[in-house]
């Protein structure tokens, strides 16, 4: 059982949130959920079951255009490494705008932009002006980090929503091109924003609670929101997430056929029971596990359409030689359907062990809870 740590730990502040970024695969974004919290992801990183899967769940998700691995900073200042061209910049709002009417407001998009460069992110908000009216027109909230410049952060956020002709919360690069606390101070005395987002700043982070608190010395009716990494901070030799997969994914899965006994299923509440569910492989055979069902047991080319077709309706139905038998009952495909259980019990369990270890690992931790799991 897991412990529950949650009387022990600090309570986030009043109106702040906290996502964890980073979460692209499905499995991350399902194990978040679990604990209650809600993540962040790259648009560049999604494919189309994470896209599905964030729809789904319906939890506030931080969606980064991915503009931040354009630019490196060095001695001699920002370089570009990894130019985001036109046709690139459209097809990622694209993916926007499928997010944003799927999820409305709870849709946290970061609008394009360039890292450290003022310029070049007001070209890019005029240019997609059209895209970021239709996204925002769903109730989706866009970011727009400030970046720095010849123009102050509050001129630059008035001019920058003036140009994309849209409501745009200031979001404060907290790495690259890092705002400093006087700038953070100056920023929301003059703005007084309704919302505001730290990117790149974790709770965890010792300074995150003298931002939140000089931030609401300032403004105190703004709502904070903020993101890290965290699979990065405990993924690792000897660290925490790591040590718990390799362990969730050395372990023996038990009653396989009956009540499936493992630890993966049980932290992330996924149920197996052989006895429920073999009768109705509708819930759990891929058209894959249909046809080795039936080369297994050596249906012809009309009984495999059957089963295909109607896969629970088949094992009731009589087999054409033995109407006293019923195929759920017959020998070879009793068989052939034992196996294929046994092939998505172990690809189950293989697939729930990264969303398991997200559970065991941050259950309890002082981001989890936030949104209803």
């Amino acid at each position: 059982m897991l412990f529950d740590a949650s009387a022990l730990r600090v309570p986030l502040p009043e109106h702040v949130l906290v996502f964890a970024s980073g979460a692209n695969r499905v499995a991350e974004i399902l194990g978040f959920a679990k604990v209650g919290i809600p993540v962040g992801v790259s648009v560049r990183e999604l494919n189309e079951e994470a896209i599905s899967t964030l729809i789904e769940t319906g939890n506030p998700v931080l969606i980064d255009s991915g503009a931040f691995s354009e630019v490196v900073f060095s001695e001699a200042g920002p370089q570009i490494v990894s130019m985001i061209t036109d046709p690139e910049w459209r097809r990622r709002l694209a993916v926007y705008l499928r997010l944003a009417r799927g999820l409305h407001e709870k849709a946290l998009l970061v609008a394009p932009d360039r890292v450290g460069d003022q310029r070049v992110t007001l070209e890019r908000l005029a240019r997609y002006r059209a895209e970021l009216a239709e996204i925002a027109a769903t109730g989706a909230q866009l970011l727009i980090p400030l970046q720095v410049g010849e123009l102050s952060h509050a001129e630059f956020h008035r001019t920058a929503i003036d140009v994309a002709g849209v409501t745009l919360l200031p979001a404060l690069p907290m790495k690259k091109a890092a705002t400093s606390a006087a700038e953070i101070a100056e920023f929301v005395a003059d703005i007084q924003p309704s919302r505001l987002h730290l990117l790149g700043m974790g709770a965890e982070n010792a300074k995150s609670t003298r931002l939140i608190r000089l931030i609401r010395l300032y403004s105190p009716n703004t709502q904070i929101s903020m993101d890290s990494n965290r699979i990065r901070a405990v993924t690792g030799k000897s660290r925490r997430m790591t040590s718990t997969e390799a362990r969730l994914r050395a372990e023996e899965v038990e009653s396989i056929y009956g009540d499936v006994q493992s630890e993966s299923l049980a932290l992330t509440g996924i149920i197996l029971d052989y006895t429920d569910e073999i009768a109705r492989p509708s819930g759990w055979a891929t058209d894959t596990h249909l046809i080795k069902i039936a080369a297994l047991a050596g249906l012809d080319t009309a009984e495999t359409n059957e089963l295909l077709n109607d896969p629970d309706g088949f094992l009731q139905s009589f087999v054409r030689s033995n109407e006293n038998l019923t195929w759920i009952d017959h020998p070879a495909l009793s068989y052939a359907l034992d196996r294929a259980w046994e092939d998505f019990v172990v690809v189950t369990v293989r697939a729930s062990v990264r969303s398991a270890s997200i559970v065991h690992t941050f259950g309890g931790s002082i981001i989890s809870g936030q949104v209803p799991t």
